[in-house]
């Protein structure tokens, strides 16, 4: 038996196992509306994968270690929910088929860094997208009014999970 004929076999394993270990986080957005953080994906996003469907969202304070889960939902079975670039899903609201941890999600705190997840992805199952990860702060502004801080995934305020100092964001 050939060389070629004994790695060959190999070499088609390895791919193979390593396309179907292969997976990707999308990025989440996260705005304010009506004071409340709202969660989507991006419009870029969108376009280049399509509309996804989620069947969860879970909420978690990441200043504190361990982390603790804040509030979270999850669609019974196989259910999903589409989210448009242009649309949202708004902190502490849920489907009432939903599953929801608390049932009424307590009030976010300024000063607090929350990591939201998506559980989800495109409808195209040969995207590897599993689901949209977001990292956010809140804060009081000079005239009291309640804003968002997003996170970028490259700063070192995402890896450290430690808000940047108000005087640095005003």
């Amino acid at each position: 038996m050939s060389i070629y004929n004994k790695t060959l076999p190999l070499l088609t394993l390895l791919t193979c196992m390593s396309a179907s270990a292969t997976s990707r986080m999308a990025y989440a957005e996260v705005q304010l509306k009506n004071g409340t953080p709202c969660f989507s994906i991006s419009e870029k996003e969108e376009a280049r994968n399509g509309l996804p469907r989620i069947s969860a969202v879970v909420l978690t304070d990441v200043s504190v270690k361990p982390a603790v889960k804040v509030w979270s939902f999850l669609l019974p079975g196989a259910a999903t929910i589409p989210v448009h670039a242009k649309s949202c899903l708004l902190y502490g609201v849920a489907s009432a088929t939903a599953e929801v941890k608390p049932p009424k999600a307590p009030p976010l705190k300024t000063g607090r860094m929350y990591d939201v997840f998506l559980n989800g992805g495109p409808a195209d199952p040969s995207d590897p997208t599993r689901g949209y990860v977001g990292k956010f702060c809140l804060f009081t502004d000079i005239s009291g009014e309640r804003k968002i801080l997003r996170i970028d995934s490259d700063s070192q305020a995402w890896i450290d999970e430690i808000c940047p100092e108000q005087s640095l964001i005003r």
